[in-house]
């Protein structure tokens, strides 16, 4: 979990700048106020009017796309943002993982040649946002940084 999400402010900032920082918001559940829940919900608008926020956009565990009243909300659970790949939303989880490989993949074939830190830093955020492993199995990412290891340096 990247951290914990605490109001609408925070989820807009979250969905505006999804590109910059990557992860998705998923809610533990969502209840409106005919009340009907939703479980493990990923937030993937929130509409403003004026100064005020009128409707969010979501997708359920089934993959049905909802867009609702913030008057209609009786509560939001446990909303968090979180890596695309820690979403216990299976259907989301997917349909996130395959954007973000594709972007991925075209990022690579456009700076094919040129290792700027600007393309490293956009690289490392898409490969640990879907995860590395799964990253590495379909896109070549040898231009990234390792990690080092550390070295043991033994006195006498």
């Amino acid at each position: 979990m990247r951290y914990q999400i605490n109001g609408y402010t925070d989820m807009y900032t979250v969905i505006a700048n999804e590109r910059k920082i990557g992860g998705a918001i998923e809610a533990s559940s969502i209840r409106l106020r005919t009340g009907e829940v939703y479980a493990n919900a990923v937030l993937t608008r929130l509409e403003m009017s004026g100064a005020h926020f009128c409707s969010i956009g979501f997708v359920t565990e089934e993959g049905q796309r909802l867009i609702v009243h913030v008057d209609d909300i009786s509560m939001i659970a446990d909303a968090r943002h979180v890596d695309v790949s820690m979403l216990r939303n299976e259907c989301m989880r997917a349909e996130k993982k395959a954007e973000r490989l594709k972007r991925l993949k075209r990022l690579c074939e456009l700076n094919e040649g040129s290792c700027t830190p600007t393309f490293q830093e956009e690289a490392l955020l898409l490969a640990q946002d879907i995860g590395l492993e799964e990253a590495h199995a379909h896109v070549d990412l040898s231009f990234l940084p390792q990690a080092e290891k550390t070295r043991v340096v033994r006195i006498a």
